[in-house]
């Protein structure tokens, strides 16, 4: 082999070591940027804050410092809310939450601020490297509108439950379980809602619906169990004449009426059309015509209320 052969070679094994440690190198830089995950943010803080008499909000964020060589007792969390800046709090328990107070100053109802953490980094060197980072920027407004509670959390059907808060309108409706309530508006800080016929025994969500965001949670309302008056507690009749029932109620009977279900284990002996009392009233009177000679029972129920038999002859 010749000289200059022999260098050709030399040049392409010299070439093939430097890709092969550039290479290594890249791979290398690229693990430990990996590794040095900066800390990021997530907002804790609604973008709608009720507003209150002292005009103080509470801002919140979770900080999340994953790189190891970040010092932890270094990090310091601060809010910048409109040119102020606040140094926030950490929470003794969750150390990754931080939180402060802020007084909006009167006549503004909106505020814009963004987090802020300083930090310090320890080198392999051994030196500590200072590090900053910004959130992104974030509003919030204050929400005129809310509600406080309910007057009470449960009750039979149809009787009529306070809703306090500020901000109501004659346009809003409550609903319980998804099904529209009978609503009345007394003044921006009450509404009124008659309880509507529904299985009792249950706990129902409770809504506000209307206004620029959606619905608004009130709270659960259980229905507890009524009874429904039947006159007369027994019923005999001869075939081919009429009787009547009296059905009532302790409360009115709300928005649609309350549909009384009346089976009976003597079908041919009971003729009578469906039972309701109508939307506002108490009572009810259904005819009942006699069949065909026979003896059994009426069992009258309705959403809401305890079931009662009527022992029946039709002579």
């Amino acid at each position: 082999m010749g000289y200059d052969q022999f260098l050709t070679i030399d040049k392409k094994k010299m070439k093939q070591a430097k890709f092969r440690i550039t290479f290594l190198l890249a791979i290398l830089a690229l693990g430990l940027a990996s590794s040095c995950k900066q800390p990021t943010f997530i907002n804790l803080t609604s973008q709608n804050i009720s507003q209150n008499p002292s005009g103080i909000y509470t801002l919140q964020t979770e900080v999340d410092v994953q790189d190891r060589r970040i010092q932890r007792d270094t990090v310091e969390v601060k809010a910048i809310v409109g040119g102020e800046t606040i140094t926030m709090v950490q929470d003794p328990v969750n150390t990754s939450l931080w939180s402060c107070d802020y007084k909006l100053p009167g006549g503004f109802d909106e505020a814009t601020y963004y987090f802020q953490v300083n930090y310090s980094t320890k080198l392999n060197s051994g030196a500590m490297k200072p590090g900053e980072i910004k959130s992104d920027l974030q509003v919030f407004r204050l929400e005129n509108r809310y509600v406080g509670n309910l007057a009470s959390y449960r009750g039979p059907v149809g009787v009529e439950i306070a809703v306090q808060g500020r901000g109501l309108t004659k346009y809003d409706s409550i609903t319980i379980g998804e099904k529209k309530a009978q609503t009345r508006f007394l003044s921006e800080n009450e509404l009124r809602f008659i309880v509507p016929a529904l299985p009792s025994g249950i706990d129902y969500p409770v809504q506000l619906i209307g206004g620029p965001h959606g619905a608004l949670d009130i709270g659960d309302f259980r229905i507890d169990e009524s009874l429904i008056g039947v006159v007369p507690a027994s019923l005999e009749i001869a075939s081919g004449d009429s009787s009547t029932l009296l059905f009532k109620i302790d409360y009115d009977a709300p928005a649609g009426g309350l549909k009384i279900d009346v089976i009976t284990n003597v079908p041919d002996s009971v003729v009578m059309p469906e039972a309701s009392i109508s939307e506002g009233d108490r009572t009810a009177n259904i005819p009942v015509q006699g069949g065909a000679p026979g003896e059994g029972k009426l069992i009258i129920s309705a959403d809401g209320y305890e079931s009662i038999e009527v022992p029946v002859r039709v002579f």
